[in-house]
């Protein structure tokens, strides 16, 4: 599949359903992005011998904008109730 995706430089991304654990990379000229779980992920442990396991970290999924000019924009949105939003302030003043 690779070699398909060379031959075709407009491909923009390749985007994976859920792997439960958020990832990008380039692969074959291009960028590969998969998505995380709306459950819980898998542990983020790098070692070639690591076992195996999952931790209860926010869910998450992708969402996708195409802009014109700009190309694809990809943005992790985390499910739950979080506080805020809060407005960004710079020496007192609010920032618009």
């Amino acid at each position: 599949m690779g070699r398909v995706v060379e031959r075709h430089p407009q491909v923009e991304r390749v985007l994976c359903g859920h792997l439960h654990r958020p990832i990008q990379l380039r692969w074959h000229g291009t960028a590969v992005a998969t998505a995380p779980s709306t459950a819980h992920q898998v542990v983020l442990d790098l070692r070639e011998d690591a076992p195996l396991a999952f931790a209860m970290e926010p869910p998450a999924f992708l969402v996708h904008v195409w802009r014109e000019g700009t190309g694809l924009i990809s943005h992790t949105s985390y499910v739950g109730e979080f506080a805020g939003p809060y407005p960004f302030r710079e020496g007192g003043k609010l920032i618009e």
